[in-house]
């Protein structure tokens, strides 16, 4: 049977139609019972094929490729759902230009269900990424920071934006509540979906791998020490509590304003706290949307070993479910392994989450630090310094019963690698 003698032009007119133009064509299939079917057909005449989704993680490696739709150029992620012909290698369809719909030169529609034609606007998933891609090729023209070059970043950078506003409207109706609680006691349900702008679970998943993601390749191509210059604010062990930062952001300014032009998290975002998960990813937010004026030091707790112990790993998976929780946490560890170690304001001011150890080790031996450090990384004996940087506490002026026991450097309750300072040793 010759299927292209029952062709119909989806086009409202058949001189719009570029017949060298790849695409799906509806055409009615008739059957035995008198009934008729609409396949999408590829200009050589073979019928286009759905190509099988990949794991959605697949999606957000930053090695995978990614192609373009032959209809609309829009991009098509890896492991993102749509048509290929089989016959011509080159042909990609995406799902918006798939079967059931056809998007022309004019942009008309068609609706297999209903047979209706009629000119419409381009579908809002088109117009998002194009939108997400133009913002990317802006910001690699425009300024030095750029979380990436792939259309992947791209849409992290719009989704991202778009969390950061939504936490504006979060800090704005905790500031403006006049009962005051412990952030433990606040609790409205669906917080993590409203930050993120999800509708369900899985879309938040979704949405969390992006911004995962994008914050990691952020970390991975910075320095290990970050140079910021003043005015900044400080903001240390937050551990989950998204009302207690959001009340501070009320307080002394939303990071990236006159207020707070820029901010540091002096690291141990996570565990222990209630709102784990969605602190942790308001603030990946607020790096991708400003990487040059939201900036995050590693503390002990941006640690898998201590995540288990410590209650996020549960976090997770209570926020993501069973299934997809343990990726995504393992997700976030690779995130934490290329976190900076420190902070320097003004060339003058260093900022770690721990101390400084017994102090031997300079800004140079600070810098060049290799990263990923995961937890068997940092406790290597090479390592010992490092890990001093997460775990060492400095000896209040009080705390010895003597002079003597407020110099030089004493075992720490913390572990037997771990240390206290006197302030000697910071001088």
């Amino acid at each position: 049977m010759n299927c292209f003698a029952t062709y119909e032009e989806c086009s409202s007119s058949e001189g719009e139609f570029e017949e060298e133009a790849v695409g799906s064509r509806m055409c009615k299939v008739p059957y035995d019972d008198g009934n008729t079917a609409c396949r999408a057909y590829c200009a050589c005449g073979k019928t286009l094929k759905r190509v099988a989704k990949l794991p959605d993680h697949a999606a957000l490696l930053a090695c995978s490729s990614t192609s373009e739709c032959n209809r609309c150029d829009d991009v098509i992620l890896a492991g993102e759902l749509h048509f290929r012909c089989s016959q011509c290698d080159e042909t990609r369809v995406c799902k918006n230009c798939g079967p059931g719909v056809y998007i022309g030169s004019t942009f008309d529609f068609f609706d297999k269900a209903t047979g209706e034609m009629a000119m419409q606007d381009v579908p809002s998933k088109v117009l998002h990424y194009r939108k997400s891609r133009q913002a990317g090729r802006a910001a690699k023209k425009t300024r030095g920071v750029s979380i990436g070059s792939d259309d992947t970043d791209a849409i992290a950078l719009k989704v991202a934006e778009q969390v950061v506003e939504n936490a504006r409207g979060l800090m704005k109706e905790v500031h403006d509540d006049k009962e005051d609680m412990s952030d433990k006691d606040w609790f409205h349900e669906g917080t993590l979906l409203r930050l993120l702008g999800a509708s369900s679970r899985a879309e938040a998943m979704e949405t969390s791998k992006l911004l995962i993601a994008g914050a990691a390749r952020i970390f991975a191509a910075g320095p290990t020490l970050q140079e910021v210059k003043a005015p900044c604010k400080i903001f240390g062990d937050t551990h989950g509590q998204l009302r207690d930062v959001l009340l501070l952001f009320g307080c002394f300014g939303f990071p990236g304003t006159v207020d707070c032009p820029i901010v540091v998290f002096n690291g141990d975002v996570v565990d222990r706290g209630a709102h784990q998960v969605e602190l942790l990813l308001m603030i990946f937010a607020l790096k991708i949307a400003m990487p040059d004026k939201v900036f995050i030091n590693r503390g002990n707790h941006e640690d898998a070993h201590m995540n288990v112990k410590y209650g996020f790993k549960e976090s997770v998976i209570q926020a993501m479910g069973p299934e997809e929780g343990p990726a995504i946490f393992e997700m976030i560890g690779d995130a934490f392994s290329y976190l900076p170690l420190a902070t320097r304001i003004n060339d003058k001011i260093l900022i770690v989450h721990g101390g400084i150890g017994d102090g031997k080790w300079n800004v140079h031996d600070l810098r060049e630090v290799k990263r990923p450090l995961h937890h068997p990384d940092l406790q290597k004996d090479s390592n010992h310094w490092i890990w001093n940087l997460l775990w060492s506490d400095p000896i209040e002026d009080d705390e010895g019963s003597s002079s003597s026991g407020v110099f030089g450097v004493h075992s720490s309750p913390r572990g037997k690698m771990a240390c206290k300072f006197g302030w000697n040793v910071t001088q």
